[in-house]
């Protein structure tokens, strides 16, 4: 999978992003909802905060892409 930085990319990491973003505008949503926030409820919100950065990371950078299985067909079997 290519990332985002690269000239052609993959729908994969455009997927990624796009829900990373999301999950940053529900996170920010939330904040602004609730004037003070419980200990447990900062929890969740750092959870979502690292999720959603991964997301975008992964986005950026790009997952590997899975080997070819081709390499069976070869020789005429």
């Amino acid at each position: 999978m290519s990332g985002l930085l690269s000239g052609k990319p993959s729908p994969s990491s455009v997927r990624l992003a796009v829900g990373g973003f999301v999950l940053m505008f529900v996170q920010t949503y939330l904040l602004m909802l609730a004037p003070g926030i419980a200990t447990h409820l900062r929890m969740i919100v750092w959870l979502v905060t690292f999720v959603s950065g991964a997301s975008l990371i992964g986005a950026l950078v790009g997952l590997p892409d899975p080997p070819p299985t081709d390499w069976r067909r070869r020789n005429g079997r």
